[in-house]
């Protein structure tokens, strides 16, 4: 009886051990991540949207049709009285030029197969232009770049870095596991380092196969922006169908986003570098987000 209180004892004493290593030890480790392996390497050029940032006729369109539609502005308020979710201007004064890109970011966080895997976010809009697009640190999103993008890659870009706050900050960390390691596993022998026999065919995108991390982020963006088509690339590769499945079954239960399409053409190609470059179909995207 002795011996059998001391093995109990023991037992909750170690897992107490690992609990508190894994949830509160590792968060430097986490804060590492975030800084070694989120920031995005891929810039925009700013002769992109010259053109259009130039255009005081798009700007008057634009704020015209801001002010009459009644919808985003109640998607608005309710996305910034939110508790889960907090914008930040940086400046302040940039708060009104980058109106739009928030409520576009909202009419995503906001839709409820997303809104349920927000715990805490802070999203930080910042005027300055610096070599990279996208930040991700202690639950913060930080934009970069924001008016010289394109909405429809500003909505994919956001889609891919919250996909990042997915991996590390919702998905359930246990005493001894850590579902996102059940995705990792499928082709990552450790941070960087590819499985033997993996090949193009089994990732969504080159930019994929950079690490881990990314591999997650630019499938999650893959899921939800061309599902479709995921899903029938997946018939073709035993070890894409595995991420697939991992998506269905762990992060959208609900079979939300199955079959569906935003992509702005018909057929997709085959091999892409970068999922966030995709043209898609915003207004497309837009309505079904806000069903």
């Amino acid at each position: 009886m002795k011996k059998t209180l001391v093995f109990l004892f023991l037992t909750f004493s170690f897992t107490c051990i690992i609990f508190v290593f894994k949830n509160y030890l590792l968060l430097d480790a986490q804060t590492q991540i975030e800084e070694q392996y989120l920031d995005p390497t891929v810039i925009v050029e700013p002769q992109e949207n010259d053109d259009m940032l130039n255009t005081a006729s798009w700007e008057t369109i634009k704020e015209v049709a801001w002010k009459q539609d009644r919808e985003k502005e109640l998607i608005k308020t309710h996305l910034l009285s939110a508790s889960k979710v907090h914008f930040f201007y940086l400046p302040v004064s940039f708060q009104k030029a980058s109106e739009q890109y928030s409520w576009l970011l909202g009419v995503f966080l906001n839709n409820s197969s997303i809104q349920d895997k927000i715990k805490k976010l802070k999203i930080e809009m910042h005027e300055d232009l610096l070599d990279v697009r996208w930040k991700m640190k202690n639950k913060t999103v930080k934009l970069f770049w924001v008016l010289l993008m394109k909405e429809e890659e500003f909505i994919s870009v956001s889609i891919h870095e919250f996909a990042h706050y997915v991996d590390l900050y919702f998905l359930e960390k246990k005493v001894l596991t850590d579902i996102s390691n059940y995705y990792y596993k499928i082709s990552w022998d450790s941070t960087k380092v590819l499985k033997p026999g993996q090949k193009q065919a089994d990732f969504v995108s080159g930019y994929a196969m950079t690490n881990k991390y990314e591999d997650f982020a630019e499938s999650f963006t893959y899921y939800i922006l061309h599902n479709k088509d995921f899903f029938i690339k997946s018939e073709k590769s035993s070890i894409l169908k595995e991420k697939y499945i991992f998506f269905w079954r762990y992060i959208f239960r609900n079979k939300e986003f199955i079959s569906t399409d935003f992509s702005a053409w018909v057929d997709l190609k085959s091999y892409y570098r970068d999922i966030t470059k995709i043209e898609i179909n915003l207004k497309k995207l837009l309505q079904f987000l806000k069903k």
